[in-house]
């Protein structure tokens, strides 16, 4: 045997993630094994902390595969049965309703951190039967995400209750704890409003329910933008040629995150100077501006890295990741010395209300954003600097 796979191993145990069970690949720090992690078609966790994949017959394939020649795979937590993990559910008879669990958190015998308790039986059923029906109703990946993850944390806040003998009251009393004492933002209590609805009224269907529950106040929020000066200066910071791309296509076009890592390689289009966006926000195809400067910059892009399917592609040619996106875009504001705060969104804005300002119909600008209402895209009205630059402080005025 090698020398240095005798050294590493690689423990594979049961992992219930987003309510699916997984694999967890359980291994020091080593770029070896990382890569390796990454090849099998592993996905890291800021939760879990670890790299996991889908439990199945193939995946448990690809992970021999890819550590052969790397490192041990111990799979002895995989002969463990998943349910040992999680607390044993009622007995039939009068105390069929009560659950083993007395509370939603466990302690760490080592440390005395306390963690949440992991999901149960029944909750786990509830939350693959509101993925089955997310899925059937082709919601995005991020809405299945974020319903099933609020849904989640209200489950485990109530560990003595099956997710069906849940109450009208008890939904408001979490409520009012999230708002009240956790102070969570207006945008995560309209998150948890909409799953807990979807829960009881499409998978449940107890619409009665969830039908007098409220929802936080609207809040309106401006839109953080930079000037076109700051825009340049971000844009023409990175060295690396695909990374200017990607961020000239963010602002050329408009485009949300996800829909720049979705894009392929045939949504380019040259001739027209367009960029076609398929399955935006809400299902939703469109087309976007293609400017000749970044088109200039694509080609010489596609001759040198020649990606295959997506325009943009990872180490494994699968789609690159947002959190690549987002670093580039770091990296690439603070070397152009921009300390203003702005995201990786934030070009997006900008692309709005420049368009805006140099006297675009609103109009038109709704459509190349891919928003429903009219009013959505009015928020950039709000920003734009060329018509509060054209009125006049009373100030002015004064004879002082």
């Amino acid at each position: 045997m090698d020398e240095k796979v005798g050294k590493r191993t690689v423990v594979l145990e049961h992992l219930v993630h987003e309510a699916k069970r997984c694999i967890a690949l359980n291994f020091p720090y080593d770029t070896a094994l990382i890569a390796a992690a990454k090849k099998a078609g592993a996905t890291w966790s800021a939760s879990h902390r670890r790299w996991y994949l889908q439990n199945g017959p193939e995946e448990l394939k690809a992970i021999f595969a890819a550590y052969k020649g790397v490192a041990w795979v111990d799979m002895n937590g995989l002969r463990k049965k998943l349910e040992a993990t999680a607390p044993e559910r009622r007995p039939s008879g009068a105390q069929g309703n009560m659950v083993t669990k007395t509370s939603s958190t466990l302690t760490n015998a080592r440390t005395g951190k306390t963690a949440p308790a992991p999901l149960d039986v029944d909750q786990l059923e509830a939350l693959n039967a509101m993925r089955r029906k997310l899925g059937i109703a082709r919601y995005s990946i991020n809405t299945i995400d974020t319903y099933l993850n609020a849904t989640k944390h209200f489950f485990l806040h109530f560990p003595q209750k099956l997710p069906k003998d849940i109450s009208t009251a008890d939904i408001e009393a979490y409520q009012h704890e999230l708002a009240s004492t956790r102070k969570v933002s207006n945008s995560y209590l309209n998150q948890v409003v909409n799953a807990v609805r979807y829960y009881y009224k499409d998978v449940l269907g107890d619409a009665y329910r969830v039908k007098f529950i409220e929802r936080p106040r609207g809040e309106r929020k401006l839109p953080k933008v930079l000037s076109e000066q700051e825009v340049a200066a971000i844009l023409k910071a990175p060295a690396n040629l695909k990374h200017r791309c990607i961020l000239m296509l963010i602002y050329s076009a408009g485009l949300r995150l996800g829909e720049l890592i979705a894009l392929e390689r045939t949504d380019i289009i040259p001739e027209r100077k367009q960029v076609l966006i398929r399955g935006g926000k809400g299902g939703k195809d469109r087309v976007s501006l293609l400017s000749s400067k970044v088109l200039a910059q694509l080609d010489a892009y596609l001759s040198e890295y020649r990606p295959k399917r997506y325009l943009f592609e990872g180490q494994f040619g699968d789609q690159y990741s947002a959190a690549s996106v987002q670093k580039v875009f770091k990296d690439a504001k603070a070397k152009a010395g921009i300390t203003a705060p702005a995201s990786v969104h934030t070009l997006r804005h900008s692309f709005a209300t420049h368009l805006l300002e140099k006297g675009t119909d609103l109009r038109y600008i709704q459509t190349l954003l891919g928003h429903s209402s009219s009013k959505t895209t009015e928020i950039y009205t709000h920003v734009s600097t060329k018509a509060l630059g054209n009125i006049r402080s009373p100030l002015d005025d004064l004879d002082i």
